[in-house]
């Protein structure tokens, strides 16, 4: 493309204005002096107007992939975009004045997009973003399987036929300790086959399902160095199993339904078989749910991670299932439930003991 004729516009203004603008945008050299367009100063712009374009191109995939997350509201997506297409409309302006010869015009439209994109930016960052956070269960090295002959360091023979725990109350921690929730953060974790639902006057039959991994959405904005859940239900639902919040319900056979005289969630439950003494198979069923078995889970990053719309966070864990045999035996422990105090203690303590990090990633969406 060849430079545009002079304009009457005074050159030593653009130059200071270019030379301005230039303080803020990459590759980017010095604006031509003399009151004379050179070819050097047209490059200068047209290089200025492609760097925001490329930056703008940049923030709309971001926007896009922050929608398909479903990491903001549709509301807050809306003015985000809406801030991007003004973005747009200001770069489109300055390409046309550039092209009819009006360099200062171009340049000062070059100003107010710079500014605008400070402002998305800004915007960009002080919005939510989304948690991917995934608990593998593992035994001997390699992922868990249901039905699956094992044999522990204790020489006990097992086999599992379900693995099922709420992970609730997700938070990120500050620098400063202050932890931030991450809203509706209540998830059941679970590692079954498919079985009747109990409590019920007709038949309903729950799938079978294997779940080891939540997307948490709307995360709140910030820079974080921890991550905290607990094992189980906090006071505030697991005392009064009408108040619902997330994926709580009384419909998944882990509430007082199972318990009978208990009006609290099952917290983890954690069901197969053993090999006897005399070789013969039994069941065995251990669970938790009151008030005291409730654990809470803490992982330190390795280094401080940014939640927002611009960066996801996704975290991996270790969940090994060996750890829940650390203290008990199915072989001299069959049964653990609410009238058995001091085993569910001691058992929700190797229930948190099971988790160890493995990863943390912190990209660019």
């Amino acid at each position: 493309m060849n430079p545009m004729s002079p304009s009457p516009a005074s050159g030593a203004a653009r130059s200071l204005l270019l030379a301005l603008l230039c303080l803020v945008l990459p590759a980017c050299g010095t604006a031509a002096s003399g009151t004379e367009h050179s070819a050097q100063e047209y490059q200068e712009l047209q290089g200025q107007v492609d760097a925001l374009k490329t930056e703008v191109a940049r923030l709309q995939a971001q926007l896009d992939q922050s929608q398909q997350d479903a990491a903001t509201s549709q509301r807050e997506h809306a003015r985000m975009q809406s801030e991007v297409d003004r973005l747009k409309e200001q770069l489109a302006e300055a390409q046309e004045l550039l092209e009819i010869q009006d360099h200062d015009g171009a340049l000062r439209r070059l100003q107010e997009a710079n500014a605008q994109l400070k402002s998305v930016q800004e915007l960009l960052a002080r919005t939510d973003g989304t948690l991917s956070l995934k608990a593998e269960l593992t035994l001997g090295g390699a992922p868990l399987a249901l039905d699956r002959p094992y044999t522990l360091a204790s020489g006990a023979r097992i086999s599992f036929t379900e693995l099922r725990y709420w992970l609730t109350s997700v938070q990120l921690e500050k620098a400063d300790g202050t932890r931030v929730l991450v809203p509706g953060s209540y998830y059941l974790m679970d590692f079954m086959k498919a079985q009747p639902l109990s409590g019920t006057s007709t038949e309903v039959t729950l799938e079978a399902a294997h779940r080891d991994t939540v997307q948490a959405r709307e995360v709140p904005a910030g820079q974080y160095t921890a991550l905290t859940f607990n094992l189980g239900v906090d006071p505030t639902y697991n005392d009064n199993l009408s108040r619902q919040t997330g994926e709580l319900s009384v419909l998944k056979n882990m509430s007082a339904v199972t318990w009978m005289w208990f009006t609290s969630y099952i917290f983890t439950k954690t069901q197969g078989t053993y090999v006897k003494a005399d070789g013969t198979s039994a069941p065995f069923a251990w669970e938790t749910g009151t008030n005291a078995d409730l654990r809470t889970v803490r992982f330190a990053f390795p280094s401080p991670v940014t939640v927002n719309s611009q960066r996801k966070l996704d975290i991996k864990l270790n969940a090994d299932a060996a750890r829940l045999f650390t203290t008990y035996s199915p072989n001299t422990t069959s049964t653990i439930n609410a009238s058995t105090e001091t085993e569910r203690e001691r058992l929700s303590n190797d229930f948190a003991s099971m988790f160890s990090l493995v990863s943390v990633e912190n990209t660019n969406r």
